[in-house]
């Protein structure tokens, strides 16, 4: 068990890491090629939080690890909301002015509603509902149009406050920023460290939920989703922090839709991915409330202030204890297995016998 927790716990520090440096070197590079920074922030910034999800997914996906990578993305867009919001709302009120954010919201609610519906298109995953491979790739797609949206928008909204907060200033790069070949090392190294990362993560999660005797999804839409949250809890508290609430709700919008469209587009094309049974379905509604929820709260009264804070980690609690109790309570039809003891059928009676 300590091994496994100790491969999670590096896998985790790994992502994180890799995550930052692909962030910092993707930035320095955007800006070289005369990339807006609205453009940056909503596309590179964003993706960057949802690579940890990206890299665990895809290497969980090559294994046939299914559920933990479909309860990675849906456990992380629940936690985004629940557990981010909540906390960067509890911090200081999260007012909602910029444009760019209410224009989004909407992108927001449609890919996830879509998302959700997708799981009952034939044919399915071997007749079951999930996402398989065309799926995946009609997600990819969308990344595209998505990616145009943005860069059109990008162009008019300059002046947008989430256009100048998106991103670092330029001299805050550090080494990376005096150098174009630290750029792409930067850029490369993140990327490696993002895959050992997510092998090491998926091993160790695996690994405890063959210990604990608990589903792969339970650990996915727990421990992994909240692990992998992290960048995004550390950008939006700062944010807040800062006075900078658009950056933080713009954030969560962003990276909620790259782990759809992106992460489990990718995931759905390496490998299909059907709706867990235990769990699975609880996960995908919990999902969609927090997403339906943020618009009123957002939208309605342009802000997200203590009490809804509140709320939303209380629900977030609930979500995972409902997760907790649809994963291991499964009744079942079997006997239970008696040491030392042996069950045979003769002419319709049951005989047990005693052995040592």
């Amino acid at each position: 068990m300590f091994m496994m927790l100790l491969l999670l716990a590096a896998g985790i520090v790994l992502l994180l890491l890799g995550g930052q440096l692909l962030v910092d070197g993707a930035v320095v590079i955007a800006r070289r090629l005369g990339v807006s920074t609205l453009v940056i922030g909503l596309t590179i910034v964003a993706f960057g939080t949802s690579a940890p999800e990206l890299a665990l997914n895809v290497v969980a996906a090559t294994n046939g690890e299914t559920g933990l990578a479909f309860g990675n993305v849906v456990g992380s867009n629940a936690a985004n909301i629940g557990l981010v919001i909540g906390l960067s709302a509890l911090i200081a009120p999260l007012l909602v002015s910029s444009r760019i954010i209410r224009l989004e919201l909407p992108w927001l609610m449609v890919v996830t509603v879509l998302f959700v519906l997708q799981t009952w298109l034939p044919p399915g995953v071997d007749g079951a509902p999930g996402y398989n491979r065309l799926d995946g790739i009609v997600l990819v797609l969308a990344v595209v149009t998505i990616a145009f949206h943005w860069y059109r928008i990008g162009r008019r909204e300059q002046g947008d406050a989430l256009a100048t907060d998106a991103v670092p200033p330029e001299d805050d790069g550090g080494l990376i920023s005096r150098s174009p070949w630290l750029c792409w090392i930067a850029l490369v190294l993140g990327l490696g460290m993002l895959v050992a990362g997510g092998k090491a993560a998926e091993i160790g999660a695996i690994g405890i939920a063959q210990m604990l005797q608990v589903d792969e999804v339970l650990i996915g839409l727990t421990i992994v989703a909240i692990a992998t949250t992290l960048p995004e809890i550390a950008t939006c508290v700062i944010a807040a922090r800062k006075g900078q609430p658009d950056l933080a709700v713009g954030t969560v919008v962003g990276s909620n839709l790259f782990n759809i469209v992106l992460v489990m587009g990718i995931t759905s094309i390496v490998h299909p991915v059907a709706v867990p049974a235990s769990g699975g379905w609880w996960a995908l509604g919990a999902m969609l409330v927090f997403t339906l929820l943020l618009w009123p709260m957002a939208l309605t009264r342009r802000s997200i202030g203590r009490p809804e804070g509140c709320l939303l980690l209380v629900l977030y609690a609930v979500t995972i204890g409902g997760a907790v109790w649809t994963a291991t309570d499964r009744p079942t039809n079997e006997p239970p297995a008696v040491e030392g003891r042996t069950e045979s059928g003769s002419d319709g009676q049951i005989v047990v016998v005693d052995h040592p």
